[in-house]
Formats: C-alpha cells, sequence, structure tokens
C-alpha cells in the first residue's frame, strides 16, 4: 500500500493502531546514495569503525527516499500470519514558510539505478510524505524564539549622509506620524504609511504608491527607535502604526509560535511513524489523528472521548516496542535514525547504545542465515534465501486482504516490496533455525518440513557455497530479477544491497537497557526440548508450544533461542563482522545528540 501526502491523514491513525499490537515490523529503505566504500585493497580489511564512520558521512548527505514497512500481526489459534506491507515516499522538500532549508544530494550511480527500476522522481517530489527530523524541529522552534526576541530590540538607524531620498523619506514619516500623534484622544486608532491617496492632497506627492522591502524596513526601524509607545504591523503594501499594548503584543507572539508549532506538526509527517516505533515523544501529534479509529470503536458502545482515547493510544505506542526486523539492516538503521533523528555520534560503541535505546530489540535476517558461517563469507541475499525456503509451507503467511498491491506484480527495488520480503523470510527462517537447534541439541528429526533432514540440507547454499568475494558498496543494487511467486504460494525475493557490515569487540555482554533477551541463555546441556518453556498460567500455552514445536509458529521472542540471534547486524567485510547492539562497552554513559525519547 503506497502512502502519500494525499492520504497521509487516513492511513496514519491505521498505521499507529498496528503499531500497538503487532509482532514485528520489518524495515527496508530506498536511499539516494551511499558510502562508495573502501577501493584500496593495500589498507586491508575494515574495522567496524571505519565502516561505521563512512556510512555516517554518507548518511549526513544523502536522504531516505522510500521507507517500506510490513507489520506483522500473529494469530496463534489459527497459527497465522497476517502482513500489512506499507511503502511510504519521504519527500525531502521542507515547508520553507518554517524558516529553514534542507540541502539533499543524489548520487549519479543511486539515480541511475533507481530510473533502471522504474522508480521515478516527480511522484516523490510531488506526492511524498513531509518530516522533520527532531534535531530540525529544534532549530525551527530555536529560529521562532530568536525572532520574537529580536522584536523587542531596538535597532539604530544605520543611513548614510548621503542617502539623500532615504533621509527624505524618513523625514516625510516622521512627519505624518508626529502630525497624527498631535491629534490627541482625537486620532484615529491607526496610522498608514502611505495614508491613502486622495486627489489634491499635499501628502500624494510625498510617498509611492506601495512600499517596497527597503521602504518598509525604514518604517520599522524609525517606529522601534524613536517611538517606543508605538508599533508597527507590516502589511501587503503598506505599514500600518498602531499604539503599544503589552497584552496584544503577548497575544500576537503566542500566536506566532502556536501557529509555528502547528506548522511542525504538519511537516512532521512520516517522522511520526519513526517516533512511534522508537517509543519516542507523540505529544504534539493531534488528537484529530485518532479520531478514524476512535470513532470504530462505536461497535463497542458509545465512541470515546477523542483526548482521552488519544491519549491511551499514545501510551500503548509508548509501552510496545515492536521487534524490528530488517535484511542486512545495519546501513538502514544509521540512514533512519540519522534521517528522522538527528546528528550520530563518531564512535560506534555510542551508536550500538543509542540504536539499542532508540530499538530494544533489532534482529537482522542476514545474520539469522549466516550464524556460525566460519570465515569464508556465505551468500546470503534475500532472493538466495528465499529460494532455499521455496515449497516450506509453514508457518503460514498471508498478505491482508487491503493491502493487496504486491498480490498482483512483483515491485523489485521498492522499499514496500522489500519489508515485505524480509517479514516473509524473517518467518520461514526463524522456524527453520530453531527445528535446526532443537536438532543440532536433541539429536531429533525437526518437525518443520525441509528439503532434507536438516536445517544444512535445507538451505545448502548458504553455507557451502564458497567464497565470496567482498564487493564495494553500490547503489542499492540488490542483484537479480525476483520471479513471480507470491500468486503461487511461493516466497519471493531480492538480493541484499550491497552494503557494509561487521562486529564490535566484545568487552562485555551487559546490555544497557532491559529487553526481550537480556535475562535469557540457552542450556547447552538440557537433556529435552524445552527451548520455548510455556507459561503455566497460560492456558494456551501448551498449544501454542506444541505449534511452536511443529514449526506452525516462530519461537517465542522470550526465549533462549532469540539470544542467539537477537540485536546482532551481519557487517561483513569488517575485521569484527558483527556490531552487537546488546554489549555495553566500559565507557557507555552519553547523552542522546538529539534530544530524549520522550
Amino acid at each position: 500500500m503506497d502512502i502519500t501526502v494525499q492520504n497521509f491523514e487516513s492511513y496514519l491513525p491505521k498505521v499507529l493502531d498496528d503499531l500497538t499490537s503487532c509482532l514485528f515490523v520489518s524495515l527496508d529503505l530506498e536511499l539516494s546514495g551511499i558510502a562508495k566504500g573502501q577501493n584500496d585493497p593495500s589498507k586491508g580489511t575494515q574495522t567496524l569503525q571505519e565502516r561505521y564512520e563512512e556510512t555516517r558521512k554518507a548518511a549526513d548527505k544523502y536522504q531516505v527516499l522510500q521507507v517500506g514497512l510490513t507489520i506483522c500481526h500473529e494469530d496463534t489459534d489459527e497459527a497465522l500470519y497476517t502482513l500489512k506491507p506499507y511503502n511510504i515516499y519521504v519527500n525531502p522538500i521542507i515547508d520553507r514558510k518554517l524558516d529553514l532549508e534542507r540541502d539533499f544530494v543524489f548520487q549519479s550511480s543511486a539515480v541511475e539505478f533507481l530510473l533502471q527500476n522504474q522508480f521515478r522522481l516527480d511522484p516523490l517530489l510531488q506526492h511524498g510524505v513531509p518530516y522533520v527530523s527532531r534535531e530540525e524541529e529544534q532549530m525551527i522552534l530555536s529560529n521562532a524564539f530568536e525572532r520574537r526576541d529580536r522584536l523587542k530590540t531596538h535597532y539604530a538607524m544605520d543611513i548614510k549622509d548621503t542617502d539623500h531620498e532615504s533621509l527624505a523619506f524618513l523625514e516625510n514619516v516622521r512627519r505624518l506620524v508626529d502630525d497624527w500623534l498631535a491629534l490627541g484622544v482625537d486620532r484615529d486608532s491607526y496610522l498608514n504609511i502611505p495614508p491613502p491617496s486622495r486627489v489634491g492632497s499635499q501628502n500624494s506627492h510625498l510617498f509611492p504608491s506601495f512600499l517596497n522591502r527597503f521602504q518598509k524596513r525604514l518604517v520599522h526601524q524609525l517606529i522601534d527607535v524613536e517611538y517606543p509607545t508605538l508599533v508597527t504591523v507590516s502589511e501587503r503594501s503598506f505599514v500600518q502604526i498602531i499604539g503599544y499594548d503589552e497584552g496584544r503584543e503577548k497575544a500576537v507572539q503566542d500566536q506566532r509560535m502556536k501557529w509555528t508549532r502547528e506548522r511542525i506538526s504538519k511537516q512532521t509527517g512520516s517522522r511520526w511513524i519513526a517516533e512511534a516505533l522508537a517509543g519516542g515523544d507523540l505529544s504534539n501529534l493531534s488528537s484529530s489523528s485518532f479520531r478514524a479509529i476512535a470513532t470504530n470503536c462505536r461497535a463497542l458502545g458509545s465512541i470515546p472521548d477523542l483526548d482521552k482515547f488519544s491519549e491511551m493510544m499514545k501510551q500503548k505506542l509508548k509501552s510496545h516496542r515492536p521487534v524490528l526486523v530488517g535484511h542486512n539492516i545495519f546501513t538502514d538503521l544509521v540512514y533512519f535514525c540519522r534521517h528522522f533523528f538527528g546528528p550520530l555520534p563518531e564512535r560506534v560503541e555510542d551508536f550500538q547504545i543509542l540504536a539499542h535505546e532508540l530499538f530494544p530489540t533489532v534482529i537482522d535476517t542476514k545474520y539469522m542465515a549466516t550464524h556460525e558461517c566460519g570465515s569464508i563469507n556465505p551468500t546470503s541475499s534475500l532472493i538466495e534465501i528465499c529460494d532455499s525456503l521455496t515449497g516450506i509451507s509453514i508457518p503460514r503467511t498471508g498478505i491482508h486482504h487491503q493491502h493487496s498491491k504486491y498480490n498482483r506484480r512483483n515491485v523489485d527495488h521498492e522499499a514496500g516490496y522489500d519489508s515485505l520480503l524480509t517479514a516473509r523470510i524473517f518467518i520461514k527462517l526463524s522456524a527453520q533455525l530453531r527445528d535446526a537447534d532443537a536438532s543440532k541439541r536433541f539429536g531429533k528429526t525437526p518437525l518443520t518440513p525441509m528439503r532434507g533432514n536438516s536445517w544444512r540440507s535445507a538451505l545448502p547454499e548458504l553455507v557451502y557455497d564458497g567464497p565470496v568475494p567482498v564487493k564495494t558498496a553500490t547503489p542499492r543494487r540488490r542483484g537479480r530479477n525476483k520471479r513471480e511467486c507470491f500468486s503461487l504460494g511461493r516466497e519471493n525475493t531480492k538480493a541484499s544491497s550491497v552494503g557494509h557490515e561487521s562486529t564490535e569487540n566484545k568487552e562485555t555482554t551487559t546490555l544497557c537497557i532491559q529487553n526481550k533477551f537480556d535475562s535469557l541463555q540457552v542450556d547447552e546441556s538440557a537433556d529435552r526440548m524445552d527451548i520455548d518453556e510455556p507459561n503455566p498460567t497460560d492456558t494456551n500455552a501448551d498449544q501454542i508450544m506444541t505449534k511452536v514445536n511443529r514449526g506452525e509458529l516462530i519461537p517465542r521472542f522470550e526465549s533462549g533461542f532469540w539470544s542467539i540471534y537477537g540485536n546482532k547486524l551481519r557487517v561483513f567485510g569488517t575485521e569484527e563482522r558483527v556490531c552487537d547492539l546488546g554489549q555495553r562497552p566500559g565507557n557507555w554513559q552519553i547523552s542522546l545528540p538529539f534530544g530524549p525519547v520522550a
């Protein structure tokens, strides 16, 4: 489903409502450019810090053009995963009335690649959803406060003695103001400069019919410097002078700030979704954004109070932090944080902490597919993983009937489509890895149907393809064309972007904040299949566990299975090869560079 500026207000409440109850969200981005990578083999393998540094600088320079989200809900009774893919066009143009400029860059090779894949730039710029980052929001507010305070500052007149025309103009304005003030209580409540033209009036030849910007500025400065009991109001073709009223002036300034905040809220656009994913601050999101959802509650009784309902939804979004899933997600995560939140820290260790605070649970399907792959980098693009999983019918997935765009056709290199592939791969791969882990640990035959009798026989090419040269990054090139297979019940595929990848030094294993993996360990000495232990108080636990063991449901996120795969991002081409978001270095106290999460 495409989300544009025209339908954003309609779909935003639906997306937010889905985020309050979903199992996980898969993410994919399309970018205007990426880091070129290291071309000199004599420099050796990059460190994770070096890879992060070049990716961070690229994220400062290039834009996110599309955000793809697939929101997944799990039905344990039916053993079915319902997928809702969204494709969001992100417009880099910022509202000029907000008094903030934004520079954005397109990499020529990236644009060439996108155009070759039928990506059109004109719909992006005409119909894309706008955004302002947290950093930009603070800059806009600072500029507004500065303008407000500047109005209280008295400026000295700076007119050269040789500028006779300007001096004469000011003298004529001064004479008009003095004559108006001399009328006392009998004068009008305002004075216009220039005054209305009257035939035969002695002032008609002293002033132009319309003031230009320079003349308006001269009038403002004159009144500000010489007439402290008066204030000016700029109109389209003239300046109006009125008496100073402190209450009125405060109301005017408050109204201007209110207008600025409303413009910011409207321009925030696609960032509202990013904030919801990160458990961020939604306090400035209008209650009207939830009106459609509140109205749907009519079936449960009377329509709830909108403000109370809005607050309830915001609290649910803050407390329910869905698992974030991506394929080769390291680069996308760097761009996503920079794009919607603000500048990133220079050290990769600080980024790991920052990303973990924003997204407590991140799962990289590339890491899942290449776990324990040894020193040889296996082939692990989405299309290759998907090919390996073709024919595996469980767990069952289905696309929601209102999100049928990708049922009809493949849209290669579209973020929403790629996020859908990532979600389906994650579901199938999770069950397959769980069965393989159970088979290895307990000597049992996996219950999930496979091509052979083990995980390695189900995915031989992931491990045994042999050496794969480490490529330098190219602009979001994701491999060969995908086969049409959704309509046939097969998993569709994509090749992963040739991204920058790796792991950090493992000094400690303490997580910086609590998440679903913190207190879990895999007991390698266990002699029974207890990977997913049911809660005795849950009447459905036994049935759910049976379905998990059959491969009909993915492992529970509370299980030790995810302590192996969670919060580890694959970064091939670096010495560390993994970026571990769950690790906390010794000196980990940092402040968020773009403001608090809430």
